[in-house]
């Protein structure tokens, strides 16, 4: 066997930061913290938490720290990627995550939560469900493979879910948005970036994604009691471009966008622009759709979300490329 790869005490210290930020960030996010098995003393570790989720389910989450795949400027990237094993066995990809994942589930694991930091702060979190590993691994690496032979990729030849021998996954990519998709969209996986962050209160309705900006109408002002306590709250915004909602209304023409709706309302105000995969990867008229508010709470809440939302996608789609309107 090869010596192993000589770390720094920069990138020691650099990963130090990054596991002390995971308990109170997730906390932040709703989730009571119960265990965590981080060391500051020890090095090449492996980081547990053992913590209530904002619903109160138990969950043991393992830590897995990313690595920037491609720099565009100091402390920024282009990509974040995370290796699952080190090297598969007998070229059995598959077959290798899958043993990987009956280990974390002989250590009780539920959860995978994957992290990216950003100079003082965590930028990118996907909690994953460690049952949904495998066919998002997979998922990913179809993707790659597609776009890298129909030369989407530019001179990327090798796939970057095969990272060498050691199967990754990619939490972070701006030069393919597509695998990203494979992720996000993916059932059961949670963008923890995105969640509301309540300062002192750790109930679960401190966790709400911030998609929730898409649905009007909402004023948690007239909720609870006259009196009530004041608490902090920072959140979370993505900015999004008033032109893209035009567009995606006026193309609507008072119709749901869903095609087995196809709700008919003259009025303005009544429907919603729905970013199907979110307004923080692609505030674009090709992934959004104009929705009656049931079917975009349908969108977001329905155990058929997923579904739901690939077929939004393929319709919107369709729009990819064409103008829109001032």
């Amino acid at each position: 066997m090869g010596k192993r790869p000589f770390r720094s005490p920069e990138s020691y210290e650099a990963e130090h930061i990054t596991r002390k930020m995971v308990s109170p960030f997730i906390e932040a996010r709703g989730f009571a913290v119960a265990a965590n098995s981080y060391d500051p003393a020890k090095k090449n570790q492996t980081q547990t938490i053992q913590a209530a989720d904002p619903t109160g389910r138990s969950v043991r989450v393992r830590v897995k720290l990313c690595w920037p795949s491609r720099k565009t400027a100091p402390g920024k990237s282009v990509g974040y990627a995370s290796q699952l094993i080190a090297k598969i066995k007998n070229g059995d990809w598959e077959g290798s995550i899958k043993r990987y994942v009956e280990g974390a589930r002989r250590d009780d694991i539920t959860h995978l939560v994957f992290i990216a930091r950003e100079g003082a702060e965590i930028t990118n979190a996907a909690l994953i469900p460690i049952s949904e590993l495998v066919p998002i691994w997979q998922r990913q690496r179809t993707t790659y493979h597609a776009l890298i032979k129909n030369g989407k990729l530019g001179r990327r030849k090798s796939n970057p879910a095969e990272n060498g021998s050691s199967p990754t996954l990619y939490i972070k990519d701006d030069e393919a948005p597509e695998v990203l998709e494979a992720l996000w969209t993916h059932r059961g996986v949670s963008d923890l970036v995105r969640m509301k962050v309540v300062l002192g209160n750790s109930s679960p309705e401190a966790a709400t994604d911030d998609t929730f900006d898409d649905l009007p109408g909402l004023d948690p002002s007239l909720l609870g009691s006259d009196g009530a306590p004041r608490v902090p709250i920072v959140r979370s915004m993505v900015k999004r471009d008033q032109r893209v909602r035009r567009e995606v209304l006026r193309r609507a023409n008072g119709r749901c966008e869903r095609h087995d709706c196809n709700m008919l309302r003259s009025f303005p105000g009544f429907f919603d622009v729905h970013h199907i995969l979110g307004a923080d990867v692609s505030d674009r008229v090709h992934n959004c759709v104009a929705l009656c508010p049931n079917c975009h709470r349908e969108a977001h809440f329905s155990p058929d979300c997923d579904a739901i939302n690939k077929g939004l996608l393929a319709f919107a789609r369709r729009f990819q490329g064409r103008r829109h309107q001032a």
